[in-house]
């Protein structure tokens, strides 16, 4: 809570000491994956707002926060399973309008999970756990790449990638949860691959 509310904040402060001030609420569909996992695009919703500051005619900086569906899916021996980890990122991107209303944007991102489920199915028989939750890490840091367009009337479209930079397993908890269980044919040394996040997501919004 203390860092939503210092980013509200920092909010304000930039509104105070910009020339132009912008707040626009979006939601948009999430194709999430993990590198070195093996698994395939998993589809998720994001939702959140962002907060434009004009620094210039062209030019403006936009912090946001959002809830973000995450994870990966795979599918092997008949058997279906999906890693949900979903996230609360706060986005600081900076954008450049290069014609009219379109504009193309980069900058960090600070990712915190929220929850963390393993579903699996098979047969027809499904089961759902957060057991393994703790084999995730709780912080993700990723670059976000993209380009949108702004509307005369004020809906946003945009398009963008979710490049993680961080390892999401926590390999230490992993190793002693399969440990604790005996998973036949696994070990600590099959941990050794570094899983990132990789998001695309497409958003549309309204610029008020």
């Amino acid at each position: 809570m203390k860092k939503i509310a210092l980013l509200l904040l920092l909010f304000v402060a930039f509104q105070a000491n910009a020339q132009e001030f912008h707040f626009i609420p979006k939601i948009g569909l999430n194709f999430a994956n993990m590198t070195n996992s093996g698994g395939s695009m998993k589809p998720g919703l994001n939702i959140g707002a962002s907060g434009e500051v004009m620094m210039t005619n062209n030019f403006a900086i936009e912090p946001g926060i959002f809830y973000s569906m995450q994870g990966t899916k795979g599918k092997e021996s008949g058997v279906s399973v999906k890693f949900k980890n979903d996230y609360l990122n706060i986005p600081v991107l900076f954008k450049g309008y290069v014609y009219e209303g379109f504009n193309s944007f980069a900058g960090p991102q600070l990712g915190f999970k929220v929850s963390s489920k393993l579903k699996g199915s098979e047969s027809g028989t499904s089961v759902s756990t957060d057991a393994l939750s703790d084999c995730f890490k709780t912080f993700d840091f990723a670059l976000v790449i993209g380009a949108g367009y702004q509307s005369p009337m004020g809906v946003m479209f945009s398009l963008n990638y979710n490049i993680g930079l961080t390892n999401t397993i926590d390999k230490d908890n992993l190793a002693a949860a399969i440990r604790n269980v005996g998973v036949p044919g696994i070990s600590a040394s099959d941990l050794d691959g570094k899983n990132r996040n990789g998001v695309l997501q497409f958003n549309v919004g309204w610029r008020f």
